[in-house]
């Protein structure tokens, strides 16, 4: 997931997806975890929270290992990716990612850095058409921003497939299809996938805050996938603590820094008795958020959760420096299994119905913290398993 600094176009998420169903009958469950979040013995709602952490996003969250079956290695193929913007640190470790696979697969593969303009990224495109790339691989770049050029592929009878990136008719279902394929997750969709990282942090939330959370959730809706963040966050709230407050405040990618921290030092002004934050993504935090929290003298009175599991912010956690928790994700694993839909392409196959075993989990200081200096990673051995698949070493 890469952020631009400066978003030229809003998207909009039109249609529905399916619930989330993320927690489960409470029963007689233990107030007390093995990773020590705990729970009021009279609050229901953060009882039911605490063992949905437990299930569905503590230790490995919702991953798992890939399939074990596919086709082997499709060698001397022309790759081209385009990527978003390379300046962030999402968007660093799917190039080397990428580049680490296609040396694996023998794929000639040329890298374009999108620097957060969509005209730059048409431009990616356009040149990997003139390159005559076999197939082109998009990472988080939405299809409406790309959709001329993405015509210009398919008449020139070039695949292009997506990593992190909506397609047009998700965006709009009276539009079309324009990826070959798009890389499917544990939740389902791309947009399922954006809506579980909200629900990941309403989780976390209620499970520290209960029936009396009062939160304060900074939006960022620019993105489709930011969109389907807050939509997912906004829904487990809504079912399994109605009478909680949230306010929400909407934020933009170009306020980061001191006007995002302007933002944010605002709303914990004008809402003195909030207990929880809730922010979109890392970023958000680094360039900013923290130091509204920590500027606000709350830190020790307000739970935050943020996401994505960056060095830099796990230490903010680590340190208690105005962030708690945060969803994470693999970039590592989320790439090789990427590569691994692109190589089912060339192969004639499609992606295993399944989906992918790319998911989400959440950390923090009881629970999956990375140790310093490192992003968060799942304990998944999946690299063993693509190269066995692959015919690799």
């Amino acid at each position: 997931m890469t952020f631009p600094r400066q978003a030229r176009w809003s998207h909009r998420l039109f249609g529905t997806t399916a619930g989330l169903a993320l927690f489960v009958a409470v029963g007689a469950c233990s107030t007390e975890t093995g990773s020590g979040a705990t729970a009021a013995a009279d609050d229901d709602v953060a009882r039911a929270a605490v063992q949905a952490l437990e299930e569905s996003f503590y230790d490995q969250g919702s991953y798992s290992e890939p399939p074990s079956t596919g086709p082997t290695a499709q060698e001397g193929y022309r790759i081209a990716v385009v990527n978003a913007g390379v300046q962030s640190p999402s968007g660093t470790k799917q190039v080397n990612a990428a580049r680490e696979v296609a040396e694996l697969l023998d794929w000639e593969l040329s890298v374009f850095d999108g620097e957060y303009e969509p005209s730059a990224y048409q431009e990616g495109i356009r040149r990997a058409i003139t390159q005559g790339a076999d197939v082109i691989w998009l990472y988080s770049i939405d299809c409406p921003l790309v959709k001329t050029a993405l015509v210009e592929a398919r008449r020139a009878g070039i695949p292009v497939v997506s990593q992190e990136s909506a397609d047009c008719n998700e965006v709009d279902p009276a539009d079309k299809s324009y990826f070959a394929e798009s890389l499917q997750f544990s939740e389902g969709s791309f947009i399922d996938w954006g809506k579980a990282l909200g629900a990941a942090q309403a989780t976390w939330l209620l499970a520290k805050l209960g029936q009396d959370a009062d939160i304060i959730e900074v939006s960022v809706p620019d993105l489709v996938v930011l969109q389907a963040l807050h939509d997912g966050f906004t829904e487990v709230m809504n079912e399994r603590c109605p009478d909680c407050k949230v306010t929400t405040v909407e934020a933009q990618i170009a306020d980061l820094g001191p006007t995002l921290q302007e933002k944010s030092e605002t709303a914990l002004l004008r809402n003195p008795s909030a207990n929880g934050m809730a922010v979109s993504y890392d970023d958000l935090m680094t360039a900013g958020g923290s130091a509204a929290v920590m500027a606000s003298g709350r830190n020790s009175s307000i739970e935050v959760v943020a996401g994505t599991g960056f060095p830099a912010n796990v230490e903010l956690v680590r340190d208690d420096q105005g962030q708690d928790a945060g969803f994470a994700y693999d970039m590592g694993f989320e790439t090789w299994a990427a590569a691994d839909m692109v190589n089912r392409l060339l192969a004639g196959q499609k992606q295993d119905p399944a989906g992918s075993d790319v998911g989400v989990a959440v950390y923090d200081r009881e629970s999956g913290l990375p140790t310093e200096g490192s992003d968060w990673t799942t304990d998944i051995d999946y690299k063993s398993v693509y190269k066995k698949v692959w015919g690799v070493s």
